[in-house]
């Protein structure tokens, strides 16, 4: 008796779609992840060369700081949501499942932030260690994101990137299922519920509790800590919400 044992192709395993997804993801890295760089580097310069004209006409403004960075964090995030527009109808029409293209996107998602994280603390390294590119800014460190801990200083870059690329990836799935429409009423969830947030302090007079709150909690569990569960609920939902989407 013979056996027969059947020829799998190695693209039929998960390990190897998620792989697929991972690289799909990766074709125009360059013109993807490298521009958001790209703007980063150009915004950098910008913003060191208006202060570099405040402090040549005597600004002597003990650290300076406007939170330019904060434009990376959204920049970054976009990109993944070509990734669910753009790549994924193609992903689908070589085999690949929405699930295991979904897993490799978040897993994508997750290392490239991580590097991006790597690279800022990096560079809020040079920065500390030059009293602000010699013009005594504050372009990394805004103000409240420096950390003394090597890892925690990663984590609080990190969790943010990877909070806000998951929410574009929702955005990019509720897109796929429910069109335009579909991203004009996700857009009103967070007013919506700002608004009930705004009502509700309002109505208990508890704005006093509210601002203690964000005083007296510590900067890593504010930016690394609590933002994990809007990453986990992003990435929930947004599973739940591309299992039925059309390619």
């Amino acid at each position: 008796m013979t056996a027969v044992t059947a020829d799998r192709s190695p693209v039929e395993s998960t390990s190897a779609r998620v792989h697929a997804a991972i690289r799909m993801g990766t074709v125009n890295w360059g013109r993807r992840f490298g521009v958001a760089w790209l703007i980063l580097a150009v915004v950098f310069v910008l913003h060191q060369t208006i202060w570099w004209v405040v402090r040549s006409n005597g600004g002597d403004v003990e650290a300076g700081y406007v939170g330019a960075l904060t434009s990376f964090f959204f920049i970054l995030g976009s990109t993944y949501l070509a990734l669910m527009t753009q790549v994924m109808p193609f992903a689908l029409s070589l085999g690949i499942t929405r699930r295991h293209f979904y897993l490799g996107t978040v897993l994508l998602v997750a290392a490239e932030t991580l590097v991006s994280a790597i690279g800022l603390s990096v560079l809020l390294a040079v920065e500390r260690a030059t009293d602000g590119w010699g013009l005594r800014v504050q372009f990394f460190e805004m103000g409240f994101m420096g950390q003394s801990n090597p890892v925690t200083q990663v984590l609080v870059y990190w969790v943010p990137l990877l909070t806000i690329g998951l929410v574009f990836v929702l955005l990019g799935a509720v897109f796929r299922r429910w069109g335009q429409l579909g991203v004009w009423g996700a857009a009103l969830v967070p007013v919506l519920v700002v608004a009930a947030g705004i009502v509700l302090l309002t109505w208990q007079n508890a704005w006093g509790a509210f601002g203690r709150f964000f005083v007296e909690t510590p900067t890593w569990a504010l930016l690394a800590g609590y933002p994990l569960i809007l990453a986990a609920v992003a990435a929930g939902a947004g599973y739940l919400v591309l299992r039925r989407a059309t390619p």
